[in-house]
């Protein structure tokens, strides 16, 4: 049997499992034996490394060092495997699964602009996580953003350039097909893509022709000196640009995520890689008599009233449940704050006040339009034209009365963050918001929002869904109680900085304009959204405020509470990606990037996990 490894007596930390020399190994496992919901398959087992989450990262890492024959991988995901399901394999049913068991019910802190409502915030339950929910956008942010990284972290391996390598790797690019280019402007720069990695990334056999060029052409007029960029993965997205998208090249163009490309035939090929699914992981168990805290091993459960069950980890325990569960995770095992852990009724047992802060979540506003009845979309999707535009673009005149002031407020924003519990330091995050603020109004490279094309078959509208890219609003998720069941309390904190309402209204309402300018306009019969009863065709920017504070949702494209970073600027892991003050924990997803990029995450996630996977086998060769 596929597990009979498992149950050999448990070797001493440190050690890799060897598999005996009399277990053969097969590649004609199927599914159902790799990918288990039954504790019981597992045994009394021990693995040398448990990975808590079975999403973007946690498949991802999983997969790199199960190729190594002599170490055992045990991924712990709460959902299942639904690849399946229309609304994970087909990219192109976007939204249809995020009111499902496919995704966790989670919600913001109330939204005073929006009568005290919550907002939904999705996070992918399912094999693959959210990158099996999402849009499957694959851009990269500018060169000068991860350039930040080494001054955060202090490790240059962090920098555009070698980090960069980590996404290539990851990536197969299929080059546009000739219909695509000359009709539908594909165009791409060859050393931005990777060839031969597990991600399949395309235009994809359905890519959209129709009003996609009338947009983009559109945009070079509206926002002075835009220009057509060939490629948002080139470390430059400036521009108005046509992006390749997760999916296959084929003409079903199935979804490509985590799952497909690292786990669905690794994990039966591979004696040595297990899935667990349908359990959610409630807590790392800690040596007892360490001076150094380490890990032992984790609990987990099917159900909040079943039984808990305890595995043992040899080497290391690496999170990888997102930036809203993994500081939850941290926090219930006894790291954190020691007042956020005191209120919740947990044991401290390392207070490391970085944890769950520093959050970092984009705004969205949508507008939507009717197009004429002759309009072709010559294509049936996913959607594919964005422009990124500058500070500069946005703010037009205002571009650098609104740099200076946040700049001489800057040292007195981040001393309110830190008394409102959101960051950890102070005179760090003042830096750090400098670093940004200079970035984002001075680079050559970096966009400060998103215009994204957005076209609707079934409710026949075309539109923009923009966002600011670069917050400067820090907020939280933290534990509400000393339970896993119970769902953090996120605070995202919208619009904290005035900067971010600037640059979210200015990009609403010059969306407008790109939809009354010809060519896109010839295109279109009328707006629905807003509408100009709600938002007149004159509107003041105080009213277009209004507006987008009473009708934004997340981006859900979070960041930051587990943050890279120098432990005196309130970081949590350090540039190996573990935690500090403790010797076997690491923490591999989105929650570790200390600063927004503007870019769609997925590719930057496939780096972290590759580059991560990497670090481990180098701390671990020859032990």
């Amino acid at each position: 049997m596929r597990n009979s490894f498992l149950l050999l007596p448990t070797l001493g930390t440190g050690l890799a499992t060897a598999l005996p020399s009399n277990l053969s190994r097969s590649t004609s496992k199927g599914v159902s034996d790799a990918i288990t919901n039954s504790p019981a398959t597992l045994g009394n087992a021990s693995f040398d490394y448990i990975i808590c989450g079975g999403g973007l990262t946690g498949l991802t890492i999983a997969s790199r060092l199960s190729e190594d024959p002599t170490v055992s991988v045990l991924v712990i995901e709460a959902g299942y495997n639904n690849y399946s399901n229309p609304m994970v394999n087909d990219v192109r049913t976007y939204g249809e699964a995020f009111n499902t068991s496919l995704a966790y019910d989670l919600k913001s802190t109330p939204v005073e602009w929006q009568g005290g409502s919550r907002l939904q915030l999705v996070a992918g339950k399912t094999l693959g996580g959210s990158d099996s929910l999402n849009g499957a956008s694959w851009t990269k942010g500018a060169r000068s953003q991860y350039d930040l990284l080494p001054a955060l972290t202090g490790d240059d391996s962090w920098a555009w350039t070698p980090f960069n390598q980590h996404m290539l790797k990851a990536e197969n690019f299929h080059t546009p097909t000739t219909e695509q280019r000359d009709e539908k402007g594909a165009y791409f720069d060859s050393i931005s893509h990777g060839y031969g990695g597990p991600v399949q990334v395309s235009f994809g056999a359905g890519m959209f022709g129709g009003t996609q060029l009338p947009a983009l052409e559109t945009s070079e007029k509206v926002w002075q000196n835009l220009t057509r960029n060939s490629d948002a993965a080139s470390g430059s997205p400036l521009g108005a640009t046509i992006i390749p998208n997760m999916v296959d090249v084929e003409a079903s163009q199935n979804r490509s995520s985590s799952f497909t490309a690292y786990a669905q035939n690794q994990v039966q090929e591979r004696d040595n890689f297990f899935i667990l699914t349908g359990h959610r992981v409630t807590e790392i168990v800690w040596q007892n008599g360490t001076d150094k805290l380490v890990a032992e091993g984790v609990r987990f459960q099917a159900s909040q009233n079943s039984t808990v069950e305890f595995i043992k980890a040899k080497r290391e325990v690496l999170l990888a449940a997102g930036s809203l569960h993994s500081p939850q995770l941290l926090e219930l095992s006894g790291v954190g704050d020691s007042d956020i852990l005191s209120a919740a009724g947990v044991d401290v047992r390392l207070s490391l006040s970085g944890v769950g802060k520093n959050m970092q979540e984009q705004t969205k506003s949508s507008l939507y339009y009717e197009p004429k009845g002759n309009t072709s979309f010559n294509g049936s999707g996913p959607a594919s034209a964005i422009s990124y535009v500058t500070a500069a673009q946005l703010l037009g005149s205002e571009s650098d009365a609104w740099y200076n002031s946040i700049a001489a407020n800057i040292t007195a924003y981040a001393s309110a963050l830190e008394a409102d519990g959101l960051v950890a330091n102070a005179t760090a995050t003042a830096e750090v918001l400098k670093l940004q603020l200079d970035n984002v109004f001075y680079s050559q490279d970096t966009p400060a929002a998103e215009i994204f094309f957005t076209i609707d078959m079934d409710d026949n509208t075309v539109g923009i869904d923009l966002w600011n890219l670069v917050v400067f609003s820090r907020g939280t998720a933290h534990i509400r109680s000393n339970s896993s069941w119970d769902s953090p309390e996120i605070e995202p904190s919208y619009f904290r900085s005035p900067l971010d309402l600037a640059f979210q209204t200015a990009a609403a309402k010059q969306s407008r304009q790109v939809f009354n300018t010809a060519p896109l306009s010839n295109c279109v019969v009328s707006e629905i959204t807003p509408g100009t009863d709600l938002v007149s065709t004159n509107a003041t920017t105080a009213v277009w405020e209004d507006w987008v504070k009473s009708k934004f949702t997340s981006v859900w494209h979070y960041i930051g509470t587990l943050s890279m970073m120098k432990q005196e600027y309130g970081g949590v892991v350090d540039s190996r990606l573990k935690v500090y003050g403790i010797e076997n924990v690491r923490v591999v997803d989105a929650s570790v990037l200390p600063v927004q990029l503007s870019a769609h995450l997925s590719s930057s996630l496939f780096g972290i996990a590759e580059k991560g996977a990497a670090m481990i086998k180098e701390d671990w060769a020859g032990k």
